[in-house]
């Protein structure tokens, strides 16, 4: 038998490598195992949403007037869960000036970092005992943050996949959005530093463009999650959206072009770019069918505040509590705000416009134009399901009236053709100016007629800022944060031709109390709405500034297992405040 062939010279010199074929299979199978985790946690969310879902349609009113009893064993399943709700959500936490996170927030964010972490630098020591050896955890971490892109993306889309499954609004999302891009950031230089440690040469030369597009798309990430960070944001915002969107497309494409090289990791970055599309495909088919012709008329309330009434569109339906992105070509042709749909009046939809800066600074100085053309693109978000709910207490600040007032005239409307669905409603509402009332006049009218006599309503309006009085304490409510102007101030010492608009109670008998110079006293009357059900479900639904939703979590705190499992009511909270981390 012939004998082998002698190998090549060149071979028999290179140095066999041991650890190759293990790091090569951990870089392959861990981002996998990461991604499983990850969806995993959605399908278990999903499943909880259509639980969530069967069990609102299940609820029926069953409270009863205060009444306490015995321990109840069969309400002890239901204590446990008002007990996770508070903790959960309810608990909250300060970081910094900025930051206000709950206690599942908090746990989501800590969990998914030590999640990415975990997997990217587990079993990287070598065969030679060399901890943290840059071969095995350089390559992992960037296949890793590959596949991070598409939630990436997913977490930040309009039309949702992620809120249609969960449940969860887009907007809650993108909170999740911001801490997924943070930690891929620090898991791309992570990866880039690997390298760098094990030298650029070969293949990995700077001078490759696939390798010259991974920088690129690194340092796109980097500015884009720098600029991102609240305080930068809120300083320009208009100015972030465009520097969002074009650092965004940089690091996709970089992204795609950097790992497409590799092989099978180009196909881990496609998808994100497919459902970029997708969302940005259906958003202008939806502004395109839904808005021939439309118009807008803009009437000043206040210095402070605008109304707008836009067209409804024919085929356009909404439900309380969504938004919609208006966007006004003689403004800004290409910026898209969000807009709370406050009520529909004679086939026009009325939005609340609080005036800031930019956009809504221009609008006000395009006021006296009269009717100007419109774009919408909605309706987006997951308003809170009150359904079967024996009580709903809706809370208010400024104007946060947009988000509350539509989901209170559904409940009156729903209770007018229904009989009392809900026993009873409450709305709370904290303005500056008692004029400001004057806003919700004609919806309130309308919607207050013909209700069955055993409905209860309670409509309490706190005008915080009376002739200066408890005036930092009304800004903490109301997102009006700067000081009246001189005009205003001259209306509420003499009297004006706005004025006379404020709202006057007389129409409304008993269901309406205006109380000047303070805010509400949320303690006593979420304390007050819990004291008066005996078992049952109370609905609380919140809108203002951070500081009015910290207020009204704080009032609903205390875990009440004891009460819960007498007989006392659970309580569901639905926020929507102004702030974002």
């Amino acid at each position: 038998m012939d004998s082998p062939a002698p190998l090549p010279s060149s071979i028999l010199a290179k140095k066999i490598d041991p650890d190759r074929a293990i790091r090569v299979q951990r870089a392959a199978d861990y981002p996998k195992q990461v991604w499983y985790l990850l969806a995993s946690f959605i399908v278990f969310l999903s499943i909880c949403h259509v639980i969530s879902l069967l069990f609102n349609r299940a609820r029926r009113i069953q409270g009863r007037n205060g009444e306490r009893g015995r321990i109840s064993l069969r309400r002890v399943p239901l204590a446990f869960v008002n007990v996770f709700r508070v903790m959960a959500f309810r608990w909250t936490i300060p970081i910094g000036n900025y930051y206000t996170l709950n206690v599942a927030e908090i746990f989501l964010t800590a969990a998914y970092i030590a999640i990415i972490f975990t997997w990217s630098l587990i079993n990287s020591t070598s065969t030679i005992g060399l901890k943290f050896d840059p071969k095995y955890y350089a390559n992992r971490a960037g296949h890793i943050a590959a596949l991070q892109t598409n939630l990436l993306v997913a977490l930040a889309m309009k039309n949702n996949i992620l809120s249609f499954l969960t449940g969860i609004s887009f907007d809650k999302l993108n909170y999740l959005h911001r801490v997924v891009a943070r930690t891929s950031c620090i898991l791309v230089w992570l990866h880039a530093g690997g390298r760098f440690q094990l030298g650029l040469s070969g293949e990995t030369d700077l001078e490759n463009p696939w390798m010259r597009s991974g920088v690129m798309a690194a340092v796109a990430l980097t500015l884009v999650t720098l600029f991102a960070l609240r305080p930068i944001r809120d300083a320009s915002y208009e100015f972030f959206k465009i520097f969002h969107f074009a650092t965004a497309v940089i690091f996709i494409l970089g992204a795609y072009f950097h790992s497409s090289e590799l092989g099978p990791w180009g196909p881990y970055i496609w998808p994100a770019i497919l459902l970029w599309a997708l969302d940005v495909f259906l958003r202008f088919v939806r502004v395109v069918l839904s808005n021939v012709n439309n118009t807008t008329s803009i009437e000043v309330l206040s210095p402070h505040f605008l109304r707008l009434s836009v067209d409804k569109p024919r085929f356009f339906h909404w439900r309380a509590g969504q938004s919609v992105y208006l966007t006004l070509p003689g403004i800004s042709f290409w910026q898209a705000h969000p807009f709370t749909i406050a009520y529909e009046d004679e086939s026009k939809l009325v939005f609340f416009v609080r005036v800031r800066k930019g956009f809504s600074k221009r609008l006000l100085m395009n006021a006296e134009q009269g009717k100007m053309r419109v774009w919408m693109d909605g309706p987006y978000s997951s308003p809170p399901l009150i359904r079967g709910c024996d009580s709903v207490v809706f809370v208010a600040g400024g104007s946060g009236v947009a988000f509350t007032l539509p989901l209170f005239l559904e409940a009156l409307e729903k209770s007018r053709s229904s009989g009392a669905p809900y026993p009873r409603i409450v709305f709370v509402w904290a303005v500056r100016d008692q004029t400001h009332a004057s806003w919700i006049y004609k919806p309130l009218l309308k919607a207050l007629k013909d209700l069955p006599n055993d409905l209860q309503i309670k409509i309490e309006i706190y005008v915080t800022d009376t002739a200066g009085a408890h005036e930092e304490a009304g800004r903490e409510w109301d997102d009006d944060s700067v000081p009246p102007s001189r005009d205003e101030s001259e209306e509420k010492a003499g009297g004006s031709a706005n004025s006379k608009d404020a709202l006057d109670p007389f129409p409304f008998g008993d269901v309406l109390t205006i109380k000047k110079g303070g805010r509400p006293d949320l303690d006593k009357i979420l304390s007050g709405e819990v004291g008066k059900m005996g078992g049952g479900t109370i609905s609380v639904n919140v809108c203002g500034t951070v500081a009015l939703a910290n207020a009204v979590r704080g009032s609903l705190r205390s875990p009440r297992f004891g009460d819960i499992v007498r007989g006392g009511p659970s309580i569901l909270l639905h926020v929507e405040a102004f702030g974002t981390v």
